[in-house]
């Protein structure tokens, strides 16, 4: 991969490449695992193994909480997890 570097007066030297953003750990994965029908226990706790390793871990739940996304393993956590996070009783105690 050819990167070119782009030296700005301010910050120094920056790669332009696009190669640098990490990517997430689910990438490549089948999406049918992060999206188990009914009480899936082996699946789900593979999905949030997935999660667990993936850098991007913390902006997956943030997307997913602002969304209100209302299927699936997000940010390692599940539907009803996400729905637990946002009642207004366990927000009011944060």
């Amino acid at each position: 991969m050819n990167r070119s570097i782009v030296r700005t007066a301010r910050f120094g030297s920056v790669a332009s490449a696009a190669g640098t953003r990490p990517r997430p750990a689910c990438a490549g994965k089948d999406p049918e695992l992060f999206f188990a029908h009914g009480l899936s226990a082996p699946r789900i706790a593979h999905a949030k193994g997935i999660c667990a390793s993936c850098p991007l871990m913390a902006s997956c739940l943030e997307g997913a909480l602002e969304r209100g996304e209302e299927y699936g393993v997000w940010g390692g956590l599940t539907e009803d997890e996400r729905r637990e996070l946002t009642r207004p009783s366990v927000r009011s105690a944060a």
